[in-house]
């Protein structure tokens, strides 16, 4: 059995070795980053998003609507509207923020790889 070596870098010499630590470790940065965002993003959701007609914040906001049936109409349709474009929004700017980082490190250290083999 050959001694043991606490250098590492006779293990990075082999060009597949090196590719195979760099998959793991960009696999666990990615995992890692996808968690903790997710956890950050996601738990302190704002109450606007989910709200819907028969919430209280909703209502209250309703209440503000003045004028005849249709005006009332209009604006109550249109708080709604509004709610739901702007949770939309706001869901989709936290998932784009969740992922792009990692695909974008995927992206990154795939180019580096292949640039290697040339």
């Amino acid at each position: 059995m050959p001694p043991m070596s606490l250098d590492f870098r006779e293990g990075l010499s082999d060009a597949r070795r090196r590719r195979q630590i760099g998959d793991i470790l960009v696999t666990m940065v990615c995992l890692a980053w996808l968690a903790a965002s997710g956890w950050v993003f996601f738990s302190d959701v704002p109450d606007e998003i989910f709200d819907n007609h028969t919430s209280k914040a909703m209502q209250e906001r309703m209440k503000a609507c003045e004028g005849s049936f249709q005006k009332r109409y209009e604006c109550k349709q249109q708080l709604l509207l509004t709610g739901e474009r702007w949770g939309f929004a706001v869901a989709l700017n936290r998932i784009l923020l969740m992922c792009a980082p990692p695909i974008t490190l995927w992206i990154v250290w795939s180019a580096i790889k292949r640039r290697e083999e040339r």
